[in-house]
């Protein structure tokens, strides 16, 4: 099968296409021929190496094949496995196994999948686990009122452009803050309100908030309690080290002075999250933003759009057709 390869961190060049063996399911797996895997922030640190990508590899990269994102048809069923039979068509997040999305074929955790509706398509199902549960469980920190304020940081990514919909759905007000090129896209998708993270500082603003979902922290958790309203909540799903670090030993304390909640969200994915997200989209309620398509020959392109940030949205690799 053809697979994207690399050995060594380093730029989306470091990526090669090479055909490697077909892996076979083991107990409790099964063997997925894939149709559309989509790219994540998290593919970019573990290609590049950067101080979060190397949690799992200081020197050698912990998956020879990244991608963890994934929709496909199982084509094979491993020891153990009942709920998945062969010529079901699925969709989940394997990144609690060995990852391997960008390749022809891979072997996944049957629990780790979920069932694809046949109204939604393989490019938008291969969009929605990662980016999809970590907005969808985000938001859910907060038991959000109709006419309370969000504000989302990094909102044209993934996650954002899922936030944005599902914050709306809720009634909620919301502001995106991400480059001024993507102003217009975010507030069709249902932004109130749009900040150019480059000329604005959202936390020295005069503007408050009840949730506050930042995927590219970058600030103090004093700075953050400054933009919350009093029992306001803070949600940080990715950023600076430093950021991460200071908002998981400091947040609590900070937080407290105003009744505030200043935390970092762990990913964990599940089947039910995965059923939801898929249920929200089969009913008209969510809708997978896609920004590109690629196929595997020219996955490298792929993560540099992504690393680029330049991004509304998913990247998706298109496989097996």
């Amino acid at each position: 099968m053809r697979a994207l390869v690399y050995d060594t961190y380093g730029p989306p060049e470091t990526l090669r296409l090479e055909d490697v063996p077909v892996p076979a399911p083991a107990a409790g797996e099964v063997l997925v021929r894939v149709a559309a895997s989509s790219v994540n922030s998290w593919d970019w640190d573990l290609m590049v190496g950067s101080m979060l990508g190397r949690v799992g590899g200081l020197f050698k990269p912990p998956h020879r094949i990244l991608g963890a994102d994934i929709a496909g048809t199982v084509v094979a069923v491993g020891e153990g496995v009942e709920r998945l039979k062969v010529g079901d068509a699925v969709f989940g997040d394997i990144s609690e196994g060995d990852w391997g999305g960008f390749a022809e074929y891979v072997a996944a955790k049957a629990d780790a999948l979920a069932i694809k509706p046949e109204a939604l398509g393989f490019t938008q199902a291969a969009a929605l686990p990662q980016a999809g549960l970590l907005a969808l469980k985000g938001l859910q920190k907060r038991d959000l009122k109709p006419g309370e304020r969000v504000l989302i940081n990094g909102a044209g990514g993934g996650v954002g452009t899922f936030a944005i919909q599902l914050a709306k759905h809720a009634g909620a007000h919301v502001t995106a803050v991400d480059r001024a090129d993507k102003r217009e896209a975010l507030l069709a998708l249902g932004a109130n309100r749009f900040i150019d993270y480059r000329t604005t500082d959202f936390t020295a603003e005069n503007e408050l908030y009840d949730l506050i979902l930042d995927v590219i922290a970058m600030r103090s958790p004093s700075a953050f309690a400054r933009a919350l309203n009093p029992g306001g909540n803070l949600v940080v799903i990715g950023g600076r080290i430093g950021a991460l670090l200071q908002v998981a030993v400091f947040g609590g304390a900070v937080g407290k002075r105003n009744g505030q909640s200043l935390g970092i969200l762990v990913h964990k994915p599940t089947i039910a999250g995965l059923d939801d997200l898929a249920a929200r989209c089969v009913r008209g309620e969510l809708k997978a933003i896609v920004d590109s398509t690629w196929p595997l020959a020219e996955g490298a392109k792929a993560l540099r759009r992504v690393g680029e940030g330049h991004t509304i949205g998913k990247v998706v690799i298109l496989l097996n057709g």
